[in-house]
């Protein structure tokens, strides 16, 4: 009876600790502001094809959107896309990290090197938001250090579900992992559903 109250316990609490990475965050950004996308092929697009849903975005907000997104990125080579963020008090989308992941960058190169990207992103005085990476098993350090790193520059952290919903949609991806037109439209339909402007 004691143990099974323990376990009980100890399984709110890890709720209660979980919880508030699933809540979607509200992004507030105003109708002049551009938007910037630093991310990999999942942002990019890997055929031209199908539009990218940083495209998508711009033709269903009206908001101006700089796709600056290469494929095979990482968090090191995402460093050189910072470049094209010009000006401050815009958002940024960084949806980074999947290939750093299932490369060879280990996770505590990867929360140094996400350190300073973002770092660098918040400096502008920019508003960052992050997606989560989902998360293959025995490989938790890389989310939490999205999750430290969230915390320490008052980025947004966008849940991973927002990625898992689109490739898990039937239809929703060309392989397995790269977005299809529909996995594209869904994608930029949920991130637009974020948006909330002044």
């Amino acid at each position: 009876m004691l143990a099974a109250f323990a376990v009980l316990i100890c399984s709110l609490a890890m709720f209660l600790i979980e919880l508030p990475y699933h809540l979607s965050p509200t992004i507030k950004v105003s109708p002049n502001h551009t938007i910037y996308v630093i991310g990999d092929s999942i942002s990019a697009g890997i055929s031209t094809k199908e539009q990218a849903w940083p495209d998508v975005l711009t033709d269903i907000s009206h908001f101006k959107v700089i796709n600056l997104a290469k494929p095979a990125a990482t968090v090191q080579t995402a460093m050189d896309q910072i470049e094209g963020v010009v000006g401050t008090n815009s958002l940024v989308l960084v949806e980074i990290g999947g290939n750093d992941l299932l490369g060879n960058t280990d996770s505590k190169t990867f929360y140094v090197q996400l350190d300073q990207l973002l770092g660098k992103l918040t400096a502008g005085k920019n508003q960052v938001a992050m997606f989560e990476l989902p998360l293959l098993p025995f490989c938790n350090g890389y989310g939490q250090a999205q999750r430290n790193l969230t915390k320490k520059y008052k980025v947004k952290l966008i849940p991973k579900h927002y990625m898992t919903d689109v490739f898990g949609l039937k239809g929703g991806t060309l392989d397995g992992l790269h977005l299809s037109q529909k996995g594209n439209d869904a994608m930029a339909n949920s991130i637009y559903s974020l948006l909330k402007t002044d």
